[in-house]
C-alpha cells in the first residue's frame, strides 16, 4: 500500500488528493498539505540540521533552528 505523506507535518493520506486538500498547520509557504516527494525511508534527515529521525512525523515534531522560512525540521529528499 503505498503511503501519501505530507512533508510539512508527516501525516499519512490514502491518496495523495485526500493530502492536498488538508489544512496544514505547519505549512510556512501556503496552508495545504505538500506531499513528500521522496521514498519511503528508514531514516529521514532534515534538509537544514541533518537531524536523523526514524518517521517523517517525529522529524516535523522538532524545531530546527537552521530553517530560513519557518521553524519546523523538513525532510531532505
Amino acid at each position: 500500500m503505498t503511503n501519501f505523506l505530507c512533508k510539512y507535518c508527516g501525516s499519512q493520506f490514502a491518496t495523495s488528493a485526500l493530502l492536498t486538500k488538508g489544512v496544514c498547520q505547519k505549512n510556512s509557504e501556503g496552508n495545504h498539505h505538500v506531499l513528500y516527494e521522496g521514498d519511503e525511508k528508514t531514516v529521514y534527515v532534515c534538509m537544514f540540521c541533518k537531524s536523523k529521525y526514524a518517521t517523517i512525523l517525529n522529524l516535523t515534531l522538532g524545531i530546527c533552528k537552521k530553517n530560513p522560512t519557518g521553524k519546523f525540521h523538513i525532510p531532505a529528499i
